[in-house]
Formats: structure tokens, sequence, C-alpha cells
């Protein structure tokens, strides 16, 4: 019997706000609604699945500090992340949007910054 198994996959999220400010967040998947976390400065939440052997496993959150509006981004989408976070994608959120250390074509990493969805 052949059985087809994949690693666990890691989204680590990491509070970086300016102003030390507490990051609340609330991840979903599809199937799964991970639940509201507060984060501490330089605190972070781990998501630990296994990624879909067809493609399209999908991590989306909300994030919101202070009185601010509640912004949005995909944390993990598989059809562009695989390739990109290696087993771990180690994202920083910061007031202007989540930045990440990310894999290039030629091995090396580079350090990116994304903006919010609204």
């Amino acid at each position: 019997m052949l059985t087809l198994a994949w690693a666990n996959n890691h989204v680590f999220i990491t509070n970086n706000l300016e102003g030390r400010e507490d990051l609340n967040i609330h991840c979903k998947s599809k199937d799964d609604d991970l639940g509201p976390h507060v984060l501490h400065i330089n605190q972070y939440f781990k998501i630990t699945f296994q990624p879909n052997f067809f493609f399209g496993t999908l991590f989306f959150c909300s994030f919101q500090w202070g009185n601010g509006p509640l912004l949005h981004f995909d944390v993990y989408d598989q059809n562009t992340d695989y390739y990109k976070c290696d087993a771990d994608c180690k994202w920083y959120v910061h007031k202007d949007g989540p930045c990440r250390n990310g894999l290039q074509d030629n091995s090396s990493y580079v350090h990116k910054c994304y903006p919010w969805k609204h």
C-alpha cells in the first residue's frame, strides 16, 4: 500500500506593531475557525496544518489594534506560498501591512511587505 503524507506546515504571525500596541487577530480556513487571539508586542500565534495534496489550502486572518479598522490578509495561500515559504511562513505585522522573509527563485531570502486587503 502506498501512502502519501505531507509534512506539517507552520504559519507564525508576530506582533511587531509600532507603538507597542496589542494586536487582535482571528484566523480561519475553509474548514477551521481558530478563534480570536490577542498578541502582545513580539508575541506570536502559530498555525500548524497539513497542506492539501491537490493544493488549495488557504488561511486568512483579520487584524485590529486600538480603535482602528478591521483589516484582512491571507497568511497562507498554498497556490502562491507553497514554494515561497518552504515549511514555515513567518509574518511580522506592522501598521502598514504584514511582512515576511520569502524564498526567491535562487534560494535566497528577501524581506517583503504587503498591503492590507480592505
